[in-house]
């Protein structure tokens, strides 16, 4: 599976059980990646992107993560990703260059020698000046 995060500049997820942040830029950004295909994700989620295109292809279910299989896109925002860590192909980060509030951090080590850093590039957010993609493939893939 391919899992789609937003952090911050520690790692941050979320903070008091609420997501750090969200930008509509990165929305659009998200749907045009897994464009024809399934988008994956826990009722959480769902209620950030709202009616439209996106209820076509998601599948939302609070077990998505045991559900997805290889090559299925999954975006994350409350969970835990170190039990999944074997099924997890590529790590899409999207980094929102500043630091907030956080008590929920990514608990993947992206220094481990397992995740190989593939592509770089910024694009300007809506409410954010700049947001930073990092795609990272697993070297078992």
């Amino acid at each position: 599976m391919i899992v789609i995060l937003a952090i911050d500049d520690r790692g941050g997820l979320l903070f008091n059980g609420r997501r750090q942040s969200q930008d509509k830029r990165l929305r659009e950004r998200i749907l045009e990646i897994t464009e024809g295909k399934v988008l994956w994700m826990n009722p959480y989620s769902q209620r950030q992107f709202g009616e439209g295109i996106f209820h076509s292809r998601a599948v939302v279910d609070e077990a998505f993560l045991s559900k997805a299989e290889r090559g299925e896109y999954c975006f994350v925002e409350n969970m835990e990703l170190k039990p999944y860590l074997e099924k997890i192909e590529r790590l899409i980060l999207f980094k929102w260059n500043r630091s907030y509030p956080a008590d929920r951090y990514l608990d993947i080590d992206l220094s481990d020698e397992r995740w190989q850093l593939e592509e770089v590039q910024d694009f300007p957010g809506f409410s954010h000046e700049k947001i930073t993609e990092e795609i990272y493939r697993n070297e078992k893939y």
